[in-house]
């Protein structure tokens, strides 16, 4: 049968075709979809936030639990005993940690600028300082030069006198859809030794699983983030 395009209205948002007796009907469905549009366009990226996050900080020669502590104060850091909680058999004396290897690092998972997950530490910049210093080195890679030109209004080699810095680090509160059983979840950088096989035994998961909640990554990569999740 023919139709007459005269004898309907046709729905600019949801393609459907109304009749000239329906003109109420198109206006409901009309301003259900222009409502249901404007509501997801102001729901925040990140709504969902955790109370704690872990950071694996690969320890470099030199430092200690003392040092890590002071730059990554937070509300849940204020002393190196905070850390040592988290790293039972780990950490044997605080003030001797063994180089090459890596502790864990409790930090709040908060909703930066409903954009995304992370914690924002504040580091007073030393004499040398570069971001790529702050990022590989002094932060043990747990963000990167990029991130910090961006959460940052300086250059990133030449900083004013006593100048305070934003390092900001990504955490994760994890997938339900993936499993229910965890709920912390560690931010771990990847090094060149890394592989998902690797990883998968020294945190006794299955490699399976640490791939669903990181899809698409390549734990042999040699550089980014990844989250592992622990019980917490």
């Amino acid at each position: 049968m023919h139709i007459q395009h005269t004898n309907y209205y046709l729905c600019p948002y949801c393609s459907s075709l109304y009749t000239m007796e329906q003109p109420f009907k198109f206006r409901l469905s009309l301003l259900f979809l222009l409502l249901a549009s404007k509501s997801y366009t102001a729901e925040s990226k990140c709504s969902k936030t955790c109370d704690l996050a872990l950071a694996s900080y690969y320890i470099w020669e030199a430092t200690n639990i003392t040092y890590i502590s002071s730059i990554m104060q937070s509300n849940v850091v204020s002393k190196e005993e905070d850390i040592v909680s988290y790293n039972t058999g780990i950490i044997k004396n605080k003030d001797v940690v063994q180089s090459q290897t890596r502790v864990n690092v409790p930090f709040p998972c908060d909703c930066i600028n409903d954009e995304f997950l992370g914690h924002s530490f504040h580091y007073k910049v030393h004499n040398g300082d570069t971001y790529t210093s702050i990022a590989k080195l002094t932060y043990s890679s747990l963000t990167t030069r990029e991130w910090m030109s961006r959460v940052n209004v300086y250059p990133g080699t030449d900083f004013p006198e006593s100048a305070t810095v934003n390092v900001t680090v990504n955490c994760s509160c994890g997938n339900r859809e993936v499993s229910k059983d965890y709920g912390l979840f560690i931010t771990y950088p990847l090094s060149s030794k890394d592989t998902l096989e690797s990883i998968a035994k020294d945190t006794k998961l299955e490699a399976g699983l640490l791939q669903r909640y990181n899809p698409g990554v390549n734990f042999s990569q040699g550089s980014g983030l990844v989250y592992i999740p622990g019980k917490g």
